[in-house]
């Protein structure tokens, strides 16, 4: 096809592996030519263009997905999952907060980024739903502050500085507890040899995967949104993107297991043919593969305030994919 009759398509640079030939060019889209950008996953603040629906692909926090759909955002979901994040191990408690089970977070102080970034409405939801955690007297203290209305009268929140973060806030004593994603080395190595912090499920490996065997969710945090106004326009684009997501993954699962991949890790390939024959493959894309966890997710978004009711998978998933 000649390039002058390509479609140019917003499309974000992702640093994981399962997408990555996407990102080289490894995967053709038929008519479609991608303009790489970079983006935030994050809504924090207003977005004219995710708002408008001028931009093409993005890869977003869930978190926002369904507040941003009930506020009329022009997004529409594709059933591509791009990043999931283990739940469990982000849970930390101050060692003098008389926190030992999750029935103890009753009452607490937690601190957290923000309310409703998506690992945070995992973490509440499973708490309460599978371990009996009473949070409703709970003081969520916050740094970001909310660009969805949260509809939840009774709600404690003190929003405080980013003097200090929240692994330094929770090591002070100002925080009993801290539910937050956690992307850096050394808060890592703070948090994992500090003597006053301890993690509420020390083998978190174990809740992880009972919840994946009892279930089949394997928490994601980040999914492929597209422009809903593009959708209208193209309404053929969304199936090819999720058939080229999808190839991708196969290309870097192979590369793995091809033993060609390139990552910095001994026996990658061996370490791989474990995870598949104890987790078959947690990367699940589509909607019949993963609606437990749409469910349960819209679920909890209802339960917690941050979407008023719930939605349904036409409003939530462009028609392209429905069928996926």
């Amino acid at each position: 096809m000649n390039s002058e009759k390509l479609l140019e398509v917003e499309f974000p640079v992702m640093r994981y592996d399962i997408t990555l030939p996407l990102l080289e060019d490894r995967v053709p889209i038929e008519g479609v030519k991608l303009k790489r950008v970079k983006s935030s996953s994050m809504i924090n603040k207003e977005d004219p263009k995710m708002k408008s629906g001028d931009f093409g692909l993005c890869d977003l926090n869930i978190g926002y997905f369904l507040p941003a759909i009930e506020a009329g955002w022009e997004i529409i979901g594709l059933p591509v999952f791009s990043k999931r994040k283990p739940v469990y191990q982000l849970i930390f408690c101050h060692a003098d907060s008389g926190i030992h089970a999750p029935n103890d977070l009753a009452g607490k102080k937690i601190g957290s980024r923000t309310y409703r970034t998506a690992l945070t409405v995992w973490a509440r939801g499973l708490l309460q739903e599978r371990h009996g955690a009473d949070l409703a007297n709970v003081e969520w203290v916050l740094q970001a502050k909310e660009v969805f209305p949260v509809h939840d009268g009774a709600l404690k929140i003190e929003y405080v500085d980013d003097k200090k973060n929240m692994v330094e806030r929770l090591i002070a004593g100002e925080l009993d507890a801290i539910i937050t994603d956690i992307s850096d080395t050394k808060l890592f190595e703070t948090l994992e040899s500090h003597p006053k912090v301890r993690r509420l499920f020390p083998d978190y490996i174990s809740e992880d995967h009972d919840l994946y065997n009892e279930t089949g969710i394997f928490t994601p945090v980040h999914m492929i949104v597209m422009s809903r106004k593009l959708d209208r326009e193209h309404p053929e684009l969304a199936a090819k993107f999720y058939a080229a997501f999808e190839q991708a993954k196969k290309i870097a699962y192979d590369d793995i297991l091809s033993d060609r991949s390139g990552f910095s890790v001994v026996y990658l390939r061996e370490r791989m043919r474990e995870q598949r024959a104890t987790w078959g493959d947690p990367w699940k894309y589509g909607i019949d593969a993963n609606r437990a966890t749409i469910d349960t997710f819209a679920k909890y978004n209802v339960e917690q305030g941050l979407i008023r009711s719930q939605l349904t998978y036409a409003d939530m998933f462009a028609a392209g994919t429905l069928d996926t």
